[in-house]
């Protein structure tokens, strides 16, 4: 699965990689509009418990995307892409007997180690079947994938919640992480990879700065998905499902006609404009509050969000050998996996503070400051790599 053979991208194996994704993330993301009111409603805790539970998913991804991005560079990429479904589904049948808060929160612990697993799997699994110059596109797609999974997961898990139960919205997930298991099973086995011999750390350079600035930018979209349904009831929505349809058609849509973009204008352009227009749509979605606002800010942000990945994952990358992919890719995204530990559980205690508007608001100050950082930061790192490596990032840097 080398790049250096210039392989057609919608090879067998990306399609594979590209059906596992979309799978693994609808069954995921049947929970997210179900557990805040499983808190809230069966439970009887609040919005500050709300943050904690959906960042105990994140907080586990934290501590081990590290030791995943080696697995995946010194065994491979498929490993992580089963195990991560296991995992997922044995964390998503915790659900079941989780009457408490805790045993809720361990769960959720299982479940983020799991779709951390898929998570980088499925990225450097991209970057792995495409051409050089076509990374960024491979990325898109791959994206677009787990877009439409979390799309349609929520208007399914809202589905099966009002026909049956709670406990019938976690099985059917875990079902369908299985299903995932099964699909990428089917994936070519790798190459072995030359993996220089020596101690290998953990934290991958490449991907430090191109990680922060999309944690920070990628805060109000972590705070969309943990609090729109509680969000949305307050300005008149009874059913968030279509809203999050919305959210991620858009995504799919902008990543899949503008698939190219950030290879043709570069990352630092790229994640440049998506940052300026999440930070619109997170501001106007604050102020905004009526049924149209949401759908027209969640259309706004969504496709913000859509390049913002993408774009961050070439600079991320651009100057890493392959033997070395999975690492970067872990330590990029894990910053991702930080946001979501921490993010809920901030913007849940400026809810508490400040209501739902404030708390929008600041998200969207949060995607400017990314944006200064992209700029001032990342873009001058940027040239000095490409300068020492003599490596061929696609497009212009700033």
């Amino acid at each position: 699965m080398s790049s250096s053979t210039s392989p057609p991208l919608f090879s067998r194996d990306f399609l594979v990689v590209a059906a596992s994704t979309l799978l693994f993330f609808a069954a995921f993301a049947m929970s997210i509009p179900v557990l805040p009111r499983y808190i809230v409603d069966e439970l009887g805790r609040g919005e500050a418990v709300v943050g904690l539970v959906f960042g105990a998913n994140a907080l586990a991804a934290v501590l081990v995307r590290p030791m995943i991005g080696r697995i995946g560079d010194r065994r491979s990429r498929r490993t992580l892409l089963v195990g991560g479904s296991v995992l997922t589904a044995l964390g998503l049948l915790a659900h079941v007997p989780a009457d408490t808060v805790t045993l809720l929160v361990l769960a959720r612990l299982v479940t983020g180690a799991g779709q951390a697993a898929v998570m980088v799997a499925a990225t450097t699994l991209a970057l792995d079947l495409s051409p050089l110059a076509r990374r960024g596109e491979a990325a898109s797609y791959i994206m677009v994938a787990l877009q439409l999974g979390l799309g349609t997961g929520p208007l399914a898990g809202e589905l099966v919640l009002a026909r049956y139960s709670y406990d019938a919205v976690w099985v059917l997930s875990a079902v369908g992480a299985l299903v995932c298991l099964a699909t990428a099973l089917g994936l070519s086995r790798e190459p072995r990879r030359v993996v220089p011999d020596g101690r290998v750390k953990l934290i991958h350079p490449a991907g430090v700065r191109p990680g922060i600035v999309l944690g920070i930018g990628a805060i109000g979209f972590i705070g969309y998905l943990a609090f729109v349904p509680l969000f949305g009831a307050e300005v008149g929505l009874n059913q968030v499902g279509p809203l999050f349809l919305v959210c991620s058609g858009t995504i799919a849509v902008v990543r899949t006609v503008f698939a190219r973009l950030p290879d043709r204008i570069g990352p630092v352009p790229g994640a440049s404009v998506a940052l300026l227009t999440m930070g619109v749509g997170l501001v106007a979605m604050g102020l905004w509050r009526t049924p149209v606002g949401l759908y027209t800010t969640t259309f706004v942000m969504a496709t913000g969000s859509a390049l913002l990945f993408p774009s961050l994952m070439l600079a991320a990358t651009a100057t890493v050998p392959e033997h070395e992919r999975a690492r970067a890719m872990a330590t990029f995204t894990v910053f991702i996996d930080v946001t979501g530990a921490v993010g809920p559980s901030v913007l849940g205690i400026l809810v508490a503070l400040a209501g739902f508007s404030g708390a929008f608001v600041a998200a969207g100050m949060a995607a400017f400051l990314a944006l200064l950082l992209l700029r001032l930061w990342l873009a001058p790192w940027l040239d000095r790599e490409r300068a020492r490596t003599g490596a061929d990032v696609p497009g212009a840097t700033g």
